[in-house]
């Protein structure tokens, strides 16, 4: 034990004197991750207001005679008509409109008679601009059309409301800690998994293939030091900087969502996908607060994650031959390692069965998830943390045995 220490403290000693393992270790996790998420908040909030702000440019036909819906659009705030030689679209495509309505002929005919009248909305779904004054006239022309029915209902004397003989009110039954911790499982515990990696990543590079670089592994070898006894101490090297990575970055986070708040942040997802509407509608009016047993399964499941990808990393980097050549084969790593996250993120309202819980990465995810929004299955926590211990003791394993094959450490 006491070897095992030596050579964690030495490697700790050498790597922590290094400008990149510190990045890596607190800068980055202490302000990158709260700088990018609240910036994206901040970036997102502010685009909506301007989008609120912004006129909507209407291009009609300049030789088309003029309707009731044209002089009603001419009346509504932050839309702008403008007649256009050569029909909408060259209007959208020379740039002097962002939307165009072409209005038929017999429109303002059929209107008066009663009979179905079609318009067709011109837009390019390729500029934000289109899209943000496609969703402006929509409610216009509903408007319009409603203000049409009201008035034929009242001219046949009868009372618009037996259009609607049901009204619905929604409640919502969730707490405002619960629509906080909805929100923060999507993007918190893909901090904790990023950061279990990228914390020892550098570490991990620097005491394997950077010895064998700097040739001083051979010097370490000739110790009597066992060859199990060097992979723990560097292993507890690479664990303890990821470690210390996990908690500056929940840390940092949590001040962060503490002093700055965050608003509806999704607004970037508010596409019609069911996962930003549902982020929206969190974001409204929660709290964004994490319980203290919270932090604790977190950290506990980050630990373990962290011990895996440690052993994991330690692996792949010894059989590089320098430092550059480490990161190109632990890139494709991280990705593989990440993918799963990308993908239960993706199944919203995925309802998983317990042996989802025993697949590595995908049951911290599933569990941070539960802890965020309050829920402690006894049975889920056991069977990850089983699962991400055994794990971990075969990626140390597997670690420990690379190191005893000459090939590997002096190809």
């Amino acid at each position: 034990m006491k070897t095992i220490l030596t050579i964690w403290k030495k490697e700790l000693k050498d790597n922590i004197r290094d400008r990149r393992t510190l990045m890596a270790m607190i800068l980055m996790p202490l302000v990158l991750m709260p700088a990018l998420l609240i910036g994206m908040d901040k970036l997102v909030n502010y685009q909506r207001e301007r989008s609120k702000e912004r006129t909507a440019r209407v291009a009609v036909d300049k030789d088309a005679s003029a309707s009731a819906l044209i002089d009603f659009l001419k009346s509504q705030k932050k839309i702008e008509v403008i007649g256009v030689e050569g029909g909408p679209e060259k209007g959208i495509r020379d740039g002097k409109a962002d939307i165009g309505i072409i209005v038929p002929a017999d429109f303002q005919d059929r209107i008066k008679s009663g009979a179905p009248a079609r318009i067709t909305l011109v837009q390019d779904s390729t500029k934000m601009e289109s899209q943000e004054s496609l969703a402006k006239v929509n409610l216009a022309v509903s408007a319009f059309s409603g203000r049409i029915i009201e008035g034929r209902l009242n001219s046949s004397g009868v009372d618009n409301r037996l259009l609607t003989p049901i009204t619905m009110a929604t409640k919502d039954i969730s707490t405002a800690e619960e629509r906080g911790g909805f929100g923060l499982g999507f993007f918190l515990p893909f901090f904790v998994i990023i950061w279990a990696i990228v914390g020892g990543q550098y570490i991990a590079i620097d005491v394997s293939a950077g010895e064998k670089e700097r040739k001083t592994l051979e010097a370490l070898l000739l110790t009597p030091a066992k060859r199990l006894e060097i992979v723990l101490g560097k292993f507890f090297a690479v664990s303890t900087t990821a470690v210390v990575s996990v908690v500056v970055s929940l840390t940092s986070l949590y001040v962060a969502l503490k002093v700055f708040g965050l608003g509806p942040m999704t607004g970037a997802l508010e596409s019609g996908q069911a996962q930003g509407k549902a982020l929206a509608a969190a974001g409204a009016d929660a709290a964004f607060s994490i319980e203290p047993l919270a932090i604790l399964v977190m950290l506990g499941v980050g630990l373990l994650l962290v011990l895996m990808f440690s052993a994991i990393l330690l692996s792949i980097a010894i059989f590089a031959k320098s430092f550059k050549e480490a990161q190109n084969y632990i890139g494709p790593a991280y990705l593989v390692a990440i993918m799963p996250a990308v993908v239960m993120n993706a199944m919203f309202g995925f309802k998983p069965t317990d042996w989802f819980y025993a697949i590595p990465i995908v049951n911290a995810m599933l569990l941070f998830k539960e802890a965020l929004m309050g829920s402690y299955v006894v049975s889920h926590i056991l069977i990850t943390a089983v699962t991400l211990i055994v794990f971990a003791i075969i990626a140390i394993l597997v670690a420990g045995r690379i190191y005893s094959q000459e090939k590997v450490l002096f190809r």
